[in-house]
């Protein structure tokens, strides 16, 4: 008994120094799922038809920064049987269609089964924690009646977030995007800016304390006391 009872308060003492050393450990060191991801969203819309376009959005956020982010995919998938694939390299800033890349933005060109892309056509856009990617993609042979779109995202340390959409509607493609956005949002701004800057004018500044009219008070008080009394 005598051997229990002077081992427990060291098992004490170990068991708290391990709790206090695991919660001062570095971000890396702890569990990955504490760490925030990316998230996606996303649409497809268009004509799937030879000789139609389809344009492919996502909008990405990354909590660490857009350049954590390492791959964008659209997959095209038919009855769930994958039958195209873009992706899009954050670091390369290429688009891998078939097999061929293509450098965004310049006149490279490549085409899959379905879809063929142009460079000039993929439009990135980055800002913050945000990456936002258009593609405009020829149809070159007609896409299933029952297509899907998976829209998946990948950053460098293999964290995966995605999402399946259909073919939108002509309604559904016309919905607010994030420029529309931060439009609204940097409207609201100044309207607050502009209501506080009048609600300021507004206001009565406090009296400012005169000089002059300290001294002429002083003067006249000493006036009055050399008058002689009656």
């Amino acid at each position: 008994m005598r051997v229990v009872r002077w081992l427990h308060p060291l098992f004490v003492v170990g068991l708290v120094s391990a709790v206090v050393v695991g919660a001062h450990l570095p971000a890396r060191a702890q569990s990955p799922s504490s760490v925030p991801g990316p998230r996606i969203v996303g649409r497809v819309s268009g004509d799937p038809v030879p000789g139609g376009t389809l344009d492919v959005r996502a909008d990405v956020t990354m909590p660490g920064g857009w350049q954590d982010l390492h791959l964008i995919e659209v997959i095209v998938l038919d009855a769930g049987r994958e039958i195209e694939r873009l992706s899009y390299g954050v670091e390369s800033t290429r688009l891998e269609i078939g097999g061929q890349d293509v450098l965004t933005g310049t006149g490279d060109e490549g085409a899959g089964a379905y879809l063929r892309v142009r460079g000039p056509r993929v439009i990135v856009t980055t800002g913050g924690p945000y990456l936002s990617i258009q593609i405009h993609a020829d149809v070159v042979r007609a896409l299933p009646q029952d297509v899907r779109f998976r829209l998946s995202v990948i950053d460098d340390m293999g964290a995966t977030a995605r999402v399946t959409r259909g073919l939108a509607s002509a309604e559904e493609a016309r919905g607010f995007g994030w420029d529309v956005v931060i439009a609204v949002v940097m409207g609201a701004l100044l309207v607050g800016a502009f209501a506080g800057n009048l609600a300021a004018s507004r206001r009565r500044p406090p009296p400012k304390l005169s000089v002059y009219g300290a001294v002429q008070r002083r003067l006249d008080a000493a006036a009055r006391e050399a008058e002689p009394g009656p």
